[in-house]
């Protein structure tokens, strides 16, 4: 999954799947039946991540603010890792590229959006959002101009700087 965070679908091969894995080339296809599949498994794998961090968001019942700080700042610290440095997000950095062509991951990537806004539009929906679906759809994009940004090489500070401003103009929206 990592590799192909970082190098994207084209761009990674089979063999550094291998070396990744410690699995050799037949075993791959064994194992999953192609590089797309392992792609497929990796974006998969990614969404049920995606999905456990905001239950465990949700659960916590943070106050407005602390909740969209931990959205933005759990988002922006993922997106700073990676095998060769700030690799941003799996689905929106790669998926993206490969969905113009490529109908399974287009639905993957659909299915990555929809979680995400889904998730947030209800904490801003409980937050008391007059607007929970618009809501959800900006910070979703912010989220996204994040991952793109780290990826560019966006230091820490400059993305917390996005996140902060992200939080003030959507608490604007909340009521108190």
């Amino acid at each position: 999954m990592e590799r192909f965070r970082a190098h994207g679908f084209s761009n990674t091969s089979l063999d550094d799947l291998a070396e990744a894995t410690g699995v050799n080339r037949p075993s791959l296809y064994a194992t999953f039946g192609d590089k797309k599949a392992l792609y497929l498994a990796g974006l998969a794998r990614t969404h049920a991540n995606v999905d456990a961090t905001f239950a465990q968001l949700h659960a916590a019942q943070f106050p407005p603010e602390k909740m969209l700080k931990a959205l933005f700042l759990g988002a922006l610290e993922g997106f700073l890792t990676g095998e060769d440095g700030p690799a941003g997000c799996i689905a929106v950095n790669t998926a993206a590229t490969e969905a113009v062509t490529d109908p399974d991951i287009r639905a993957a990537l659909a299915g990555f959006v929809a979680l995400q806004d889904d998730w947030i539009e209800r904490l801003m929906a409980e937050a008391g959002s007059g607007d929970p679906r618009g809501d959800a759809q900006i910070a979703s994009s912010v989220i996204h101009s994040l991952s793109t940004r780290a990826r560019a090489g966006t230091p820490r500070d400059g993305l917390i700087a996005i996140a902060r401003k992200a939080t003030v103009l959507l608490l604007a929206d909340l009521p108190g």
